[in-house]
């Protein structure tokens, strides 16, 4: 019988949060992964927009279950309580409200600043970004980048509108992501909200994992070593912080050492 796929833009954050999810709540599959650019066409092909990542195709390849809220809405709802990690939000309002802000600050805020802030600084170096876009792509998506790595970083920044300016004002932007955290954690606190593992803390695991080059992130981070000084001293400080030391201890903890 046919696996699931999981069709993924593979460096992405919120497709290592997807494969956690995935691990989180033990279901199997096997993933798709693609280059970036190459993942819209991917897209396209299921029949798909180009944001609809990550997708999961079920085994009989007729029902497509895209992108993290609907991943998550669908496998809470059946999975069985220790597994859960939305609260109820008829009986928790106030802990739902909570998680959730927690998590699209951390994906789509903070989040979206690390995004622009590592897409620029990667892409100018080859050696450094290559196993995070190529590790599993099909074949001739790995042999269009050889060739053609320097087109697809052009395309990358033009259409993530990005120079040193928003670089700039994105590591600013994650400062004060780390900041407001550092608050909240401030008081010993496990875990980020209810006293217990809930999305929020997957989130900002995954969302934030590329500025301190958490181990156990399945995307491919680069090997700090090769990257350069400047670029080592961010992912040293934040890692010190007590956020940065939360991201790599929910990981450690919670995150499967095995993803499919």
């Amino acid at each position: 019988m046919a696996s699931p796929l999981l069709v993924t833009l593979l460096p992405s954050t919120d497709v290592d949060l997807g494969r956690w999810l995935m691990a989180h709540y033990q279901r199997p599959y096997v993933e798709r992964p693609h280059a970036p650019v190459f993942h819209v066409l991917a897209l396209k092909w299921w029949g798909m927009g180009k944001d609809d990542y990550p997708l999961l195709v079920s085994p009989d390849r007729k029902e497509k279950t895209p992108t993290i809220e609907k991943l998550i809405a669908k496998f809470d709802a059946e999975a069985p309580p220790e597994l859960r990690l939305l609260p109820d939000k008829g009986s928790e309002p106030e802990l739902w409200a909570q998680v959730d802000k927690l998590q699209h600050d951390a994906r789509w805020v903070t989040g979206g600043a690390v995004v622009k802030w590592s897409y620029w600084n990667f892409l100018k170096y080859k050696s450094v970004v290559w196993p995070s876009i190529t590790t599993g792509v099909p074949w001739w998506e790995h042999a269009f980048l050889l060739v053609g790595f320097s087109l697809i970083r052009t395309l990358m920044y033009k259409g993530l509108k990005l120079d040193q300016s928003v670089a700039d004002a994105s590591l600013a932007e994650i400062e004060a992501g780390f900041d407001a955290l550092d608050a909240l954690l401030a008081d010993g606190r496990e875990y980020l909200a209810g006293g217990r593992l809930t999305f929020a803390d997957l989130a900002v695991a995954a969302s934030l994992a590329p500025m301190v080059l958490a181990q156990g992130y399945h995307g491919m981070l680069p090997d700090q070593a090769l990257c350069p000084a400047d670029m080592q001293q961010v992912y040293v400080r934040l890692r010190q912080r007590p956020t940065g030391l939360f991201i790599q201890r929910i990981y450690d903890r919670h995150r499967p050492l095995v993803q499919g």
